[in-house]
């Protein structure tokens, strides 16, 4: 096959095909669930993690879940994407959609200019990785239209730092790395979940003007594994950190042991 891939209910799609999907409420009113995966040469980073995170989106939503088929499928789908190593975006839909799609790896960039957008998290929402992605995207939308790279959100009113639109976000403060709390609504992120293994961090709220305070800040997610930020606004931050470094290190490591 060439060009990327497309699974559809367990059915392959050859790139340069039409993908059909019959229409219903989980495309016409973004109601399912998805997972934003990586491969590195045909193995999944965390899969059972991943998985654990899609049935819990499901319970949220009151979505069925056949954990055993989507496995399979996901296993089937890993080995025939076209590149061995990329991302792969799996859809679950309210009228029974099963849906993969091979995506390419993103551009690589030394460093990020984000722009604060003000968000507020829909509390029936809180944690769930669901299709309704529309505020995510526009945040990105402004961004990249004022000219930066990537929408940073933030609490509406008191601009608290929540997270970016499809990554986690932290900071290095006085040599301590540093979450939000998630009790604010955000993303349980696995991949936030292996730099909590990789190293020790803590939580805390900040205003966006805080940081310029920072010693560094990153952007993690298992796409994008971590990408620096040198910029929040007009606050500028430090790249080139000794501590940022072994951050960056130590998810590298960790990425790679647990591959499936």
């Amino acid at each position: 096959m060439s060009g990327p891939l497309i699974m559809i209910d367990g059915v392959p799609v050859p790139g340069g095909e039409t993908a059909r999907v019959p229409l219903d409420d989980g495309l016409v009113r973004g109601d399912g669930v998805f997972e934003g995966m990586r491969q590195y040469g045909r193995r999944i980073r965390t899969t059972e993690a991943h998985l654990d995170r899609m049935e819990r989106s499901c319970r949220a939503i009151s979505l069925p879940f056949d954990r055993a088929l989507v496995a399979e499928e996901l296993r089937r789908f890993a080995g025939s994407t076209s590149q061995a190593d990329c991302a792969i975006r799996l859809m679950l839909t309210r009228g029974g959609r099963r849906i993969l799609r091979e995506e390419p790896l993103p551009p690589h960039a030394d460093s990020w200019r984000l722009m604060a957008v003000e968000h507020r998290i829909s509390p029936l929402l809180m944690e769930s990785k669901t299709l309704s992605y529309a505020a995510n995207m526009q945040a990105n939308r402004l961004a990249r239209a004022a000219g930066f790279d990537e929408a940073l959100m933030v609490r509406a009113g008191d601009r608290v730092v929540l997270e970016a639109p499809t990554s986690s976000f932290l900071w290095i403060e006085g040599g301590e790395v540093v979450f939000p709390p998630l009790s604010l609504g955000i993303l349980d992120s696995l991949t936030r979940r292996l730099v909590v293994e990789a190293v020790p961090v803590r939580e805390r709220e900040l205003p966006v003007e805080g940081l310029a305070g920072a010693d560094g800040a990153l952007l993690v997610s298992s796409v994008l594994e971590s990408r620096p930020v040198r910029a929040v606004g007009d606050i500028a931050i430090p790249t080139d950190g000794a501590r940022l470094g072994e951050v960056r290190r130590a998810l590298s490591e960790i990425t790679l042991a647990r591959l499936s």
